[in-house]
């Protein structure tokens, strides 16, 4: 099992080497799923963004042989310890969750991918670190984390903890990553070479690592597959057994094959060993049996070892083993049926296959399930049994299928429970906090995704031979662009989207109106649907119309809906909410539903519902906010705004009566600047826009003529181009301050800027909810002026923030606080 904190921060040959070369099960547990990743190849952010992500990791695992596992911890974005981190996520509860992981896992060897030290970089990494030795010493307690043993884990010891000698590193970067390194040879380290070369695959290891870490697809990873030796260090920092002085495998002085079982404390070791022996020679006669071009042989033998081994389980409490041995054992070999059975039915050419006739279903609605066992190899079995397993309140009923052999076949009418779940992955499913997620009572914690809604159980009889097979209900069909497997969901008949899920008003002695948009889409494939939308809003207020009546004709059908809010006078500064909730089918649903989508390879757009190979929907409350906001305003200016990364700065504005242009790239080199009182420019634009860049002396001409230029963060790349009016430098690495709590020191508090038309004082910066910025100034001219300083915990103070100069008749500011956020 290899422990990271984000869904690339393994070490990616690790996994492919230990998986395809010795067929060992490799478990990557993440912490995050990487939701304050950056995304170059769609629109998902924060949680969906994890989504995504979360799809990334299953398809990289396809390649190098991996399982993932994930913890319930959102990434909060870049902090410079692991404190920090630790104090966020709590440092018991990150403990824990590894301990759930290696419950889960139950592996032998447990890899830390980061030590917990400064060299690890990124604070998230320190914190795992830090965490992981911790929990390698508490899994194996049953003592601790009892809650776990509840929802049906067992205390699990490993034998072997290693920490990766790897460090942090940046794409672009130095670094002696995958070289031999001598003086850690020196050192008696593991060394283990996944530039050795695969027969299978025509690959080296090495070459199936990066062809899976080339999946990150939205973190721009990109890593040529070359064959070169390419070496990875492993120290050993705990050991259930004695330490050898130099190791050539993880396995070194241990027994990994099934029978090494036996050597877990309180087994009761050669009661069990003996009991293990006949299991392991069924699966080395499977081996030896075993023909591409005809597989059954080994498949009867696996046959074999899994009766005997279903057998042992039976028996197991029987010997002398200790209970708690007992229950450990009795899981990990739980899970050993389920591969016995998965390996002898590709063996034996069983497949079992379950499709639904639709995908997106709504409360009530009935559909249609067909299973059937493909018997490949035309096997004599004796007899079939089907059972389909559904979620709560659901029904099913038996219908007559064509073309049915030996009773191979079977179809189902089901019936939507009207009181269904509706489709959201179960991390999402209870509003998070700010730093973690509510796993529902643990079910489902840790995997990628939560069980199928609708599932096929089959039992087939072979001879002597009893195999269970299960598949998920799945809609299957082509597209313009290949085919896709959905999974069946739940998705309310009526979903609403609001224009926007906040508003801004300013505080006003008098009564004011606020108009809301929203628009509501029918989910129902087939068929009409109804309902009664209306907005629930805080007393006091009112609104009009009360409420709406709305009928959907077709699939996908929307109707946009205005409400005309009268906010009362004097109302007091603070956020409001409001509530939309449309009444269906005798069930009221106030969701927002936001789908995630992944599409097929190469199609030239975004997918959409017709297009997805995968999807995912968050559900979210179709709220709006209204932040009344008490400031005021200079009346009459105009100003301009050039837009950089994804920021939200103009829909902020805009409500609250400023006069914004947008200037696009076209009217950058002609547009008559001197038209505005200011210019902002945003987050990263110098960047991203190349005509902005060409054009940045006529901003500062602009400056000088009397113009005011404000400057959101910019990246290294503005840095010794001219951009600015005097010059300045980034240090390596930029200046930031990640706490969002860090002290915010006004160093000028004279400045007109902090006074007029607005008193800003320390106060003004309580309840900021990311990092307090990033890319400040490191050194600058003596004639910019700072205005604030902060500084992360045991640093020093960070001035170069909030910066202000006179050029020519003008003003020039840079702000690398997070004002856009």
């Amino acid at each position: 099992m290899h422990i990271g904190a984000h869904p690339d921060d393994e070490d990616a040959g690790l996994v492919a080497y230990m998986s395809r070369k010795f067929g060992v099960r490799t478990v990557y547990w993440s912490a995050t799923r990487g939701e304050s990743g950056q995304n170059r190849i769609g629109p998902y952010q924060g949680e969906a963004l994890g989504i995504y992500r979360t799809w990334e990791s299953l398809e990289a695992r396809v390649i190098d042989g991996g399982e993932p596992l994930f913890g319930p911890f959102y990434d909060f974005g870049f902090c410079k310890s692991g404190e920090e981190a630790l104090t966020k996520w709590g440092r018991e509860n990150l403990v824990r969750e590894i301990v759930r992981a290696i419950r889960i896992a139950q592996p032998q060897i447990v890899i830390g991918r980061w030590t917990g030290t400064v060299k690890d970089g990124h604070g998230h990494h320190q914190a795992v670190g830090q965490a992981t030795l911790e929990a390698f010493q508490a899994a194996g307690d049953p003592a601790l984390f009892t809650d776990q043993l509840t929802e049906g884990l067992a205390a699990w010891e490993p034998d072997k903890l290693y920490y990766s000698t790897g460090g942090d590193w940046q794409p672009g970067e130095d670094s002696d990553f995958g070289l031999r390194q001598p003086e850690l040879d020196d050192k008696g380290l593991l060394r283990i070479n996944t530039g050795e070369f695969d027969p299978i695959s025509g690959r080296t290891y090495q070459e199936l690592a990066w062809l899976a870490f080339n999946k990150y697809q939205t973190q721009a990873m990109g890593f040529v597959p070359n064959r070169d030796d390419f070496y990875y260090y492993y120290l050993l920092e705990k050991s259930r057994g004695p330490i050898p002085t130099r190791e050539t495998s993880f396995y070194d002085g241990l027994d990994s094959s099934l029978t090494g079982l036996a050597d877990y404390p309180g087994a009761g070791s050669e009661a069990l060993r003996k009991s293990l022996e006949p299991i392991k020679r069924s699966a080395e006669k499977a081996f030896e049996l075993f023909r591409l071009e005809d597989p059954v042989q080994a498949g009867e033998a696996v046959l074999e070892g899994l009766s005997l081994l279903r057998e042992l389980r039976a028996h197991l409490a029987d010997g002398e083993m200790e209970a708690v041995a007992y229950r450990g054992l009795d899981a990990y070999l739980d899970r050993k049926v389920h591969d016995f059975e998965s390996v002898a039915a590709q063996c034996l050419g069983l497949h079992l296959e379950c499709l639904a006739d639709r995908a997106r279903m709504t409360p009530g609605q009935r559909f249609r399930v067909t299973s059937r066992i493909w018997n490949h190899n035309h096997l004599p079995i004796k007899d079939i049994s089907f059972n389909l397993r559904l979620s709560e309140g659901w029904e099913a009923h038996d219908e007559p299928v064509s073309g049915q052999e030996l009773g191979s076949k079977i179809g189902y009418e089901v019936v939507v429970a009207s009181e269904a779940e509706l489709a959201c992955p179960y991390w999402l499913t209870e509003r998070r906090d700010p730093y973690m997620y509510h796993w529902p009572d643990g079910r489902h914690a840790s995997r990628p995704f939560g069980p199928a809604l609708v599932e096929m159980e089959s039992e087939v009889i072979i001879g002597e031979n009893r195999l269970t097979l299960r598949e998920p209900a799945i809609l299957r069909e082509s597209f313009s662009g290949g085919f896709r497997e959905l999974p069946v969901v739940v998705v309310p008949p009526i979903s609403l989207h609001p224009r926007a899920n906040k508003e801004f008003m300013l505080a006003s002695t008098v009564e004011q109106s606020l108009e809301l948009q929203v628009v509501a889409r029918s989910n129902e494939e087939f068929g009409k649907v109804a309902g009664v939308l209306a907005l629930d809003t805080p007393s006091g207020w009112t609104v009009e119309p009360k409420q709406v009546d709305l009928s959907l004709e077709n699939a996908q059908d929307i109707a946009a809906f205005r409400f005309r809010v009268t906010v009362p006078s004097d109302i007091s500064a603070g956020d409001y909410q409001l509530r939309y909730v449309v009444r269906s089918r005798g069930r009221d649903y106030d969701f927002v539903l936001n789908p995630v989508r992944m599409g097929a390879p190469g199609l030239p757009r975004l997918p959409d519902a017709s297009t997805a190979i995968r999807e995912e929907f968050v559900v979210e409350p179709a709220v709006i906010t209204v932040h009344i906001i008490d400031a005021k305003f200079v009346p009459g200016l105009k100003y301009a705004y050039l837009k950089g990364m994804d920021e939200e700065v103009l829909e902020t504005l805009r409500p609250l009566g400023l006069e914004f242009d947008l200037i696009s790239d076209d009217e950058l080199g002609y547009s008559d600047l001197n038209l505005y009182d200011a210019i902002i420019v945003g987050p990263n634009a110098y960047l991203i826009r190349n005509e902005l860049a060409k054009n940045a002396s006529r901003l500062l001409d602009y400056v000088e003529q009397g113009g005011t230029l404000i400057v959101q963060y910019q990246g290294y790349g503005y840095q010794g181009r001219g951009f600015t009016p005097y010059p300045f430098k980034y240090s390596q690495p930029h200046d930031r301050v990640t706490s969002e709590n860090a002290s915010v020191r006004i160093l000028k508090p004279e400045l007109f800027l902090l006074n007029q038309p607005n008193l800003i004082t320390e106060a003004d910066f309580d309840g900021w909810v990311h990092d307090r910025g990033l890319y400040f100034f490191g050194e600058w001219d003596r004639r910019y002026e700072s205005i604030l300083s902060s500084n992360d915990p045991d640093e020093p103070a960070r001035d170069g923030g909030l910066l202000i100069t006179n050029y020519g008749r003008g003003t020039y500011l840079y702000s690398g606080y997070s004002f856009y956020r």
